[in-house]
């Protein structure tokens, strides 16, 4: 591990008990009455925002830190990374359900962004920034000020001189309806070209979005470790005397799943899909052993499963048809699949090589986790040694 990942790692740790992280390089350059006026200001904000001062090399920010410090945490809200200098940095992340915010937060970065000057200081660039969360302000983008109406000069009279009048009338209209139509094309125009700008501002470099991805799988590996203690620890606790043969076996398929996730785990090449098929399996033996033991007509009638279309979406509500190629089979799925699939939106498949895992080849696509095919650990079992 690099030291910027451990750096990393510190402080995003860190800023689970302070929003504010200064390091102590930097600590006695930075204006200690900006730094509190800006710590007065996130407190009162409705949403979380994080701020790390760092030493900045090079004089410029590490971006990628700062990405790495947002998903480290793990929080929603916005991030900003400043130095001792001029530079400024921000990052945000909200889920889903705060959509409409993670818009008016970025309006206000883009409001920031045209209000900093380059030779600000950082501090005062993120007290302007904090300000306008504060105080949201509509984004206008530069130059855009709209098509000004100015009073008419031209009065058009029906002298009874003959059919002039109508046809320069008529050409006035034909005239005003071009313009209008052009002003609205070239308003549309601007508009989608404004949010293109605004989509290649806040997009993430192919390398950075690697390097995401990997501390995503580190962090999924470490749940997943941390789910398969304590599911060996309720293993070795069952108590097998009191079982029937049927409920042994069960026991017996969770000890195989438990141990097919655990090769899955201390493997390092193993993908992030191969991680949420370690997680399928975890539950898998999780639901095996729930089983034994419990009378039929008490077990529930959700599927116990994760979901299909993506293991990572978390606990399968419902059972629902799934097209995968040119069949359709009834999987489990998660609410938020479930809603894609009733509003008619295209699933959210983990993907597998670049794309969605049922196009790739893999046991994970043949048996759709477990899904269909038979026993996943069987079909597991069947494959060369990782």
């Amino acid at each position: 591990m690099s030291q910027n990942d451990v750096d990393a790692e510190q402080i995003a740790q860190s800023l689970k008990t302070d929003p504010i992280y200064i390091d102590p390089a930097v600590a006695d350059t930075l204006d200690g009455r900006l730094l509190d006026k800006a710590e007065a200001t996130v407190k009162e904000l409705d949403f979380d925002v994080y701020v790390v001062a760092v030493d900045a090399e090079h004089g410029s920010i590490d971006r990628e830190m700062l990405e790495q410090i947002k998903v480290l945490n793990g929080s929603e809200g916005s991030f900003v990374m400043i130095d001792d200098g001029t530079a400024i940095a921000v990052d945000t992340y909200f889920t889903d359900a705060h959509h409409d915010k993670e818009m008016e937060v970025v309006d206000q970065q883009l409001n920031a962004h045209d209000e900093w000057n380059t030779s600000t200081p950082s501090v005062s660039k993120l007290n302007i920034l904090l300000d306008l969360y504060e105080d949201p302000q509509e984004h206008v983008e530069s130059g855009d000020t709209g098509a000004e109406q100015q009073p008419g000069s031209d009065v058009i009279q029906d002298t009874g001189s003959g059919g002039f009048a109508p046809l320069f009338l008529g050409g006035s209209i034909l005239v005003l309806a071009l313009v209008i139509g052009g002003i609205f094309i070239f308003r549309s125009m601007r508009a989608k070209a404004a949010e293109a700008r605004r989509r290649d501002r806040f997009r993430l470099p192919s390398s950075l979005l690697h390097r995401v991805d990997h501390l995503q799988r580190s962090a999924l590996r470490e749940d997943i470790n941390s789910e398969a203690t304590e599911l060996a620890s309720s293993l070795d606790q069952l108590r097998t005397d009191d079982l029937s043969s049927a409920e042994l076996t069960q026991v017996e398929r969770a000890f195989d799943a438990y141990y097919e996730a655990r090769s899955i785990v201390d493997d390092e090449a193993a993908e992030r899909i191969d991680l949420a098929g370690a997680m399928v399996l975890l539950r898998q033996a999780r639901r095996e052993i729930g089983l034994a033991g419990q009378s039929r007509g008490a077990r529930s009638s959700r599927p116990e499963s994760l979901c299909t279309v993506n293991p990572l979406h978390g606990e399968a509500r419902t059972t629902s048809p799934v097209s995968v190629g040119a069949r359709a089979v009834r999987v489990p799925v998660c609410s938020a699949c479930e809603g894609d699939l009733r509003g008619g939106r295209d699933l959210q498949w983990i993907f597998d090589k670049g794309r969605p895992y049922i196009e790739a080849e893999s046991v994970w696509a043949e048996t759709l986790f477990g899904a269909i095919g038979g026993n996943l650990v069987t079909a597991l079992k069947s494959l060369p040694p990782r």
